[in-house]
């Protein structure tokens, strides 16, 4: 299954037929929360803003 089939950004995910048995331990959900949220407040680094700058030109056609 390609993976766009499997889940599309904006679709709620199909809960019904997820296992129980499945799900993530509390500990695990904290500390990958914790993780994550610690690289999100990270700055993007100059390098990436550089790119995205010179895409968004390149979109814009100039």
């Amino acid at each position: 299954m390609i993976m766009s089939e499997k889940f599309k950004p904006g679709e709620p995910e199909n809960t019904a037929t997820a296992n129980p048995s499945e799900q993530v331990p509390d500990w695990l959900s904290n500390r990958l929360r914790r993780m994550f949220t610690e690289v999100m407040d990270e700055p993007v680094p100059e390098e990436f803003k550089e790119l995205l700058r010179k895409l968004e030109d390149k979109e814009r056609g100039s």
